[in-house]
């Protein structure tokens, strides 16, 4: 049985597969006011997220489907056809895969007669909101659901999408790299704890605020400490290395 009874919401939304990234996605969507039903996988981040919200219910995957208009798919691509072909999707379910590796073809086969039109690609930031969302396909539900809070970014084809999940891996070297400089600042008589939360919001507001080629013009001051720095990164290939370094995610993905 469910853990919470409250009044349904004007979109009823379940969550098939709470791992990391549904479990990100429940969040945002809870956090908007939707009514939510997530499944028992993964039992601690379920609890955890009954507790945080009163408009999330833990239920059996049918139970998420029966209670819900739309339906994200958050489980594992080798453990999907399992779980799927033993529930009954309606015709009338909106169904949004985040399944990487999953095409809609392939997931049409699984959630039949449901239509499948959508994969979204969320990131952990969805949570919270402001994040980018990359969608092949229909991208009209996910602009419904979170178009006021986060960015959709429309993906044409599979080899478009392979292309920014590669890229996406820049992520983890930026951080070391915000976490690297916050040790530095932490070495030369400055707080690190300080250091990292200026750094991170320095990065995300002066990128966001604009194109990647105009915030190095604006920041080439000449022997200016930003100028310094990149021609010393360029002088190891910074730039190279890190095309190096997608081109062999790219060869591992192939």
């Amino acid at each position: 049985m469910p853990q919470h009874n409250h009044k349904d919401s004007a979109m009823r939304c379940g969550v098939v597969g709470i791992g990391n990234i549904g479990s990100a996605v429940a969040t945002g969507l809870a956090k908007a006011g939707h009514d939510i039903t997530i499944s028992k996988r993964s039992a601690a981040q379920s609890q955890r997220l009954a507790k945080a919200f009163p408009n999330i219910t833990i239920a059996e995957n049918q139970h998420v489907l029966d209670h819900s208009d739309i339906v994200f798919i958050a489980l594992n691509h080798d453990v999907a056809a399992a779980a799927l072909t033993a529930l009954r999707f309606r015709p009338d379910h909106i169904i949004i895969s985040l399944m990487a590796g999953c095409d809609l073809d392939a997931l049409a086969r699984l959630v039949s007669p449901a239509p499948a039109t959508t994969i979204m690609i969320p990131f952990p930031a969805i949570a919270g909101g402001g994040s980018p969302i990359l969608v092949m396909g229909d991208a009209a539900p996910v602009e419904r659901i979170f178009g006021d809070s986060d960015s959709i970014i429309a993906i044409t084809d599979s080899a478009e999408c392979d292309a920014f999940l590669a890229a996406q891996a820049i992520l983890s070297p930026v951080a070391v790299m915000v976490a690297a400089a916050a040790e530095w600042v932490d070495q030369h008589g400055g707080d690190a704890n300080k250091a990292e939360p200026f750094l991170r919001q320095l990065i995300a507001s002066s990128l966001n605020g604009m194109a990647s080629d105009d915030l190095i013009a604006a920041l080439n001051t000449p022997d200016g400490f930003n100028q310094r720095l990149r021609l010393y990164f360029e002088e190891i290939r910074l730039k190279a290395n890190v095309h190096d370094g997608l081109s062999r995610l790219s060869q591992v993905a192939d």
